[in-house]
């Protein structure tokens, strides 16, 4: 079995040495748009347990996107420029060199906490990266992820999920960022939806939805309804065309899981007559 798998990994080197790497041409090219990358990670790796400031969440996605998940040939150290950054979230360049810089200590000592593998009892502490450094001088970051959290994020074959980054860099909270990563991890193969975007998580545990957004603890029930889930149902309808829709289950009085319901409509699109005042501009 061990030549088996040798030969195949030469047969794989070979071919990756004759065809080109989309992501490197992509960031060789100065005209290309950081948010027409897709980030693509394991199922896993989005149902974990984290808290992101939004920023920190926009620089991480996009060091990912950077990344081709089924090539061995990606670079070690990622490199987001504050140009990149700005334009891809459509921010002043000043904010950009802020944000990006801002960051670098945050992703540096972050930890994920994601569920032991084959439902193995128990949580493993995963580090975001193994380095991080903002170059003042050059108006970037350069990163590399830890390699733990690498099986992630490359030679993925099977429970992993892609979108296209341009469909989050409108969001404005990081709870809505999160919220959308679990649902596209949910989300049911497009042969069987038609081509759209659809699925559903039935009785989610609300303590457990919780940590995976990073909610605080001291989120009574109204605050997280009200700052978070109300607030990332919005956020998608309106920036990324998501109806989301919530059915509260409660025992012994009090709300435990959630039936959650969601699909892609480009009708959400179609304003309501009144509603242009309260539609966000949308990325072009």
């Amino acid at each position: 079995m061990d030549n088996v798998e040798a030969q195949l990994a030469r047969i794989k080197a070979n071919i990756e040495a004759r065809t080109k790497n989309a992501n490197k041409e992509a960031q060789a090219d100065p005209l290309h748009d950081l948010a027409d990358n897709s980030v693509t990670k394991s199922h896993a790796l989005s149902r974990a347990y984290y808290r992101l400031s939004i920023t920190e969440k926009r620089c991480m996605e996009a060091l990912i996107s950077k990344l081709h998940p089924l090539r061995g040939d990606n670079d070690t150290d990622l490199e987001l420029t504050a140009l990149e950054y700005a334009k891809a979230y459509n921010v002043p360049t000043n904010v950009a060199y802020r944000d990006i810089s801002g960051a670098v200590d945050a992703l540096m000592h972050r930890v994920i906490s994601a569920d032991r593998p084959h439902g193995k009892p128990g949580k493993i502490q995963l580090s975001v990266m193994d380095s991080a450094e903002y170059k003042d001088d050059e108006g970037k970051i350069v990163c590399s992820f830890g390699k733990k959290i690498t099986p992630h994020l490359l030679g993925l074959r099977e429970k992993f999920s892609s979108y296209p980054l341009k469909k989050a860099v409108n969001f404005q909270s990081s709870y809505t960022w999160r919220f959308y990563e679990i649902l596209v991890s949910w989300a049911k193969d497009k042969k069987e939806t038609g081509g759209k975007f659809a699925g559903w998580i039935s009785k989610q545990p609300v303590d457990e939805l919780r940590e995976m957004l990073g909610v605080p603890d001291g989120y009574r029930w109204n605050m997280f309804e009200t700052r978070v889930l109300d607030t990332a149902v919005q956020e998608l309808r309106d920036s990324a065309n998501v109806a989301v829709f919530i059915e509260r289950i409660k025992t012994n009085r009090k709300i435990t899981h959630l039936n959650i319901s969601f699909i892609e409509d480009d009708q959400i699109e179609m304003l309501l007559e009144g509603d242009e005042a309260k539609k966000p501009k949308k990325r072009k």
